[in-house]
């Protein structure tokens, strides 16, 4: 008997019950989210200075798109 009959089958995948679509915007939600988050927090501590602006809204933006890809990922597992 040739040795593929006897490979393990694969297991089984149950389908995720949050839409695709839903799954891939948590992305650029968390982005946005926690970019105007680290706009505010740069303005209350740097008041009006514009590169402190745009670095805390950048370091805001990365951080949340970090945060719903992990996200992301873990409903991806469910």
């Amino acid at each position: 008997m040739p040795s593929s009959r006897k490979r393990q089958g694969h297991h089984y995948q149950k389908p995720a019950a949050i839409p695709s679509k839903q799954r891939t915007d948590g992305r650029t939600f968390w982005a946005i989210l926690i970019g105007i988050f680290g706009l505010f927090i740069a303005y209350f501590a740097a008041g009006n200075n514009a590169i402190a602006l745009a670095i805390g809204a950048l370091l805001g933006a990365v951080a949340g798109y970090y945060i719903g890809k992990s996200m992301e990922k873990d409903t991806a597992h469910r």
